[in-house]
């Protein structure tokens, strides 16, 4: 599946209906998670998605009946998260909660040709008449795959995009050629965002950190305003358009680093990190929440697919400690950021030398198993 995110550009009336829409949606969500905490009080059962659909259908006077029918699913999947988290005991999840306004924006459609389609002038996007009928939508790339779902979503910047959710047709299989690409090793740090395997770093751009005055002034606006006034409500969107510009460029960020190691090597090494883990560490857990490495690492997997390559994630133990020539073990703390090893005289860069170790674990005989073809590339 792939996600194509499109601008909207709807006139007053379609904007105030989409905004209503909005409102209702989050209203009807609220009220079937009531409705679902009152059953469980009275029978400890909980509703069924025809249950709750068939409760609240009809209910919203802007809300499209597919709509409802994704509330419903919504509304279940959260609680067979938080039932299957609670059995297995796994920390983090808890049970469903209602929303509030600045937690709710986005209106799901749930079938592309039947509830909404572009237009034959692929300047037009066809909605529910309840939501404005016909969109102006601005197609700046061409889609891909079968468009399956549609979600309409308002942005902190008070724009309103279309985000097509396409299944991709699966990659044709070729027979297993040699690749001419090299393969190389990558370690993630805080330091340098990111160090390869043959010497090149890449810098830490820390968007937050460098945004943290501006978000700390208009915080505070907030705490000076009155609670429901319209200087608020305004204070509180200028921060919210300072966090999504954040967001905005810490991904523009990763698209652009991942891009060319996708394109220009064959196999990419990497650690399979435990984030969760690593944020405990408070005096740590900002600055790799900025560096947002989850993020990236998905990104390249999925930029190296595309491109007929591959991702391997290594066991990350040691990574650091051990010397790429030798083997041997060096202890040094976070703060030593030159591998200097007592037994063979091999100096190194920290980052560097984590990620020649990286790479040396994703070949094969080095305990993982030999990796699969993927478009016709392989590992030599």
């Amino acid at each position: 599946m792939k996600t194509f995110e499109f601008r909207l550009y709807p006139n007053k009336e379609q904007a105030r209906l989409l905004l209503a829409c909005l409102r209702e949606s989050r209203g009807m969500y609220n009220g079937m998670l009531e409705t679902v905490k009152q059953q469980y009080e009275d029978e400890h059962t909980f509703p069924s998605n025809y249950d709750l659909e068939t409760a609240f259908k009809g209910q919203g006077e802007h809300v499209p009946a597919t709509t409802v029918q994704m509330l419903a699913d919504r509304l279940s999947t959260s609680l067979k998260r938080f039932l299957a988290a609670k059995q297995h005991t796994i920390p983090g999840i808890g049970f469903p909660r209602f929303k509030q306004p600045n937690r709710w924006h986005s209106i799901q459609l749930r079938q592309y040709g039947k509830d909404c389609s572009l237009h034959e002038d692929q300047k037009h996007l066809i909605v529910p008449k309840k939501l404005g009928h016909f969109l102006k939508i601005k197609l700046h790339r061409p889609i891909e795959g079968m468009p399956k779902t549609v979600h309409l979503v308002h942005r902190a910047d008070g724009h309103w995009y279309a985000l097509l959710v396409c299944e991709m047709k699966p990659a044709p299989s070729h027979e297993p050629t040699e690749c001419s690409h090299p393969a190389i090793g990558l370690d993630v740090g805080l330091t340098v965002f990111l160090a390869d395997s043959e010497g090149h770093t890449v810098e830490n751009p820390r968007f937050y950190r460098t945004s943290q005055k501006t978000l700390r002034r208009k915080q505070r606006a907030i705490g000076r305003r009155e609670k429901g006034s319209h200087r608020r409500r305004k204070a509180a969107r200028s921060t919210a358009q300072t966090h999504l510009k954040i967001k905005r460029q810490r991904r523009d960020f990763h698209y652009k680093t991942a891009k060319p190691y996708a394109e220009r090597y064959q196999v990419i090494a990497v650690e399979k990190l435990s984030i969760l883990n690593m944020v405990q560490n408070h005096s740590l857990a900002k600055s790799i929440m900025d560096a947002s490495w989850g993020a990236f690492l998905d990104i390249l997997e999925v930029k190296a697919e595309s491109a007929g390559h591959q991702v391997i994630r290594v066991n990350p133990r040691f990574t650091s400690q051990n010397c790429h020539q030798c083997g041997e073990v060096v202890q040094k703390s976070l703060s030593v950021r030159t591998h200097v090893c007592p037994f063979c005289g091999s100096i190194a860069d920290r980052d560097v030398n984590a990620a020649q170790n990286i790479l040396t674990r994703a070949r094969p005989g080095h305990g993982l198993q030999e990796p699969t073809y993927t478009d016709g590339c392989r590992v030599s």
